[in-house]
């Protein structure tokens, strides 16, 4: 492993040693701040220095952010605490959903998180909604870059990251309002790399209003959307940062020059895994055989196969978030 890599993951060891504990964070805390971790391995010292410059104008950073970092942290070095407040930006719209009813009501926006199955636009041009039993849903023609200048008009994830990248690149808009549209510029690119937030499946009865990305659908334990945001917590984020580095380095350099910032194409990426991979020729059959059925719809055992891909795919999908946001702070900021 090169030096760099070395120095960074001891930085990153002592940031992040709190959150290895078994159980503490979900795949939205893990998978946010493994993605994070990665972006801040591959940014230049200018782009962090900027990147702090503007998040320290965040109107809740000492609530959010000062008051919350570990005191291990705080007396640790500064790439260490760059790399802890970089991976809480990316998670802060999560924890927006836990503030008082004012500000909760100020920063949460549940519909930015994730996109209807049937929304095109760019190179994605491919629905990520499964059909059974029922005939496909017109497609619907998502509206162009430009029209998302006002808040008001973001409503899924695609939309926010137009609005989102906006504000934080014009140097009129005030530096709170920049530092919020970072945490969500973090947050959304590590979202639409998620699969089960470009989609879902219908049927014609039993999931005729969509089963809400896996939600609807019991595995193990937890439900389908819950096992992929899972599928990599257990490892921590210290290990899945070296181990998503070595697998997938030479992946993240190739396509980190290809896509040129296209948030459509990582849309369509998550569609095809969505499409070929998420919902199994078994979890299809098991809903069409039963879609007439006021039976409740079995739980599906997720194979260990079927594990050990989600778990693949899952880390990857997070280091080329991690990459592609370093790749876009580098070129905008």
């Amino acid at each position: 492993m090169p030096c760099s890599v070395k120095n960074f993951l001891l930085a990153l060891l002592t940031s992040l040693a709190l959150l290895s504990l078994p159980c503490a964070f979900a795949w939205d805390s893990v998978g946010h701040r493994v993605s994070a971790a990665i972006a801040s391995n591959y940014l230049s010292d200018n782009s962090k220095t900027e990147l702090l410059k503007i998040l320290r104008q965040h109107p809740r950073y000492q609530q959010d952010f000062v008051d919350q970092m570990p005191a291990s942290i705080a007396r640790g070095s500064e790439e260490a605490r760059f790399v802890w407040l970089l991976g809480q930006a990316a998670f802060w719209p999560d924890i927006t959903r836990g503030l008082p009813d004012t500000e909760r009501e100020r920063y949460n926006r549940a519909n930015w998180h994730y996109i209807d199955g049937a929304w095109l636009r760019g190179q994605a041009q491919v629905q990520g909604n499964t059909y059974i039993r029922v005939a496909p849903f017109e497609d619907i023609a998502g509206k162009n870059t430009r029209e998302f200048r006002n808040e008001a008009n973001a409503d899924n994830v695609m939309a926010a990251l137009d609005y989102n990248t906006t504000v934080l690149t014009d140097s009129q808009a005030s530096l709170p309002q920049r530092a919020v549209a970072l945490c969500w510029v973090l947050h959304l690119i590590g979202d639409i790399h998620q699969p089960l937030h470009t989609g879902s499946l219908y049927s014609a009865n039993r999931f005729s209003t969509g089963d809400r990305g896996g939600n609807g659908i019991e595995t193990d334990g937890r439900n389908l959307h819950a096992s992929w945001d899972s599928a990599v917590s257990s490892d921590g984020v210290k290990t899945n940062f070296e181990t998503l580095l070595r697998q997938h380095s030479t992946t993240l350099e190739r396509m980190s020059r290809q896509d040129n910032g296209d948030w459509s194409l990582w849309m369509q990426e998550s569609r095809a895994l969505l499409l070929n991979t998420v919902y199994t020729e078994d979890m299809k059959s098991a809903i069409a055989g039963s879609d007439d059925s006021p039976d409740k719809l079995r739980k599906f055992n997720l194979s260990d196969d079927y594990v050990q891909t989600m778990k693949y795919h899952a880390g990857l999908r997070l280091a080329l978030a991690g990459r592609r946001l370093a790749s876009w702070f580098e070129a905008k900021l």
